[in-house]
């Protein structure tokens, strides 16, 4: 049996949460192993789980900027995937230099999240976001062609 990609979702909205986490436990590639409802509370359960993936809400209490930071600063930091229902460039780009490799809208949420995540459990940056080549380019440098 191949191991299960261990998953952390952190989201303020319960609803939301529910629906990341049933689309990810019909998924037999996933575990989820916790859930969090604040930036605070993603960061603890994370040090204190065996985390492949921590999908992030980019806009919950105690910011999922600073909990992305934190996560990827830990002793065996997590994946970190951004979700949110913002799509600009400017929180894709805070997103990426706080450390997630990948950027999830909640509109992709049904549709091919999963295969996303798997993508970022790989190895790959996914930014499933219109403006994700801008921010990457915002990052990497202006010159910098993507």
């Amino acid at each position: 049996m191949v191991p299960r990609i261990r998953v952390l979702v952190a989201d303020d909205h319960v609803d939301m949460l529910a629906a990341i986490v049933s689309v990810l436990e019909d998924d037999e590639r996933f575990a989820v192993v916790a859930t969090a409802g604040t930036a605070d509370e993603a960061v603890m359960l994370a040090g204190g789980t065996a985390v492949d993936v921590a999908l992030l809400d980019v806009n919950m209490p105690g910011n999922g900027v600073a909990a992305a930071r934190a996560l990827t600063e830990l002793p065996r930091p997590p994946v970190v995937v951004a979700i949110s229902a913002q799509s600009g460039g400017a929180v894709v780009e805070e997103m990426l230099r706080a450390g997630a490799v990948g950027y999830v809208t909640k509109g992709r949420v049904g549709d091919g999240l999963p295969d996303l995540l798997a993508r970022c459990a790989d190895g790959e940056v996914v930014l499933a976001t219109p403006a994700g080549a801008s921010a990457l380019r915002a990052v990497l440098g202006a010159g910098q062609r993507v």
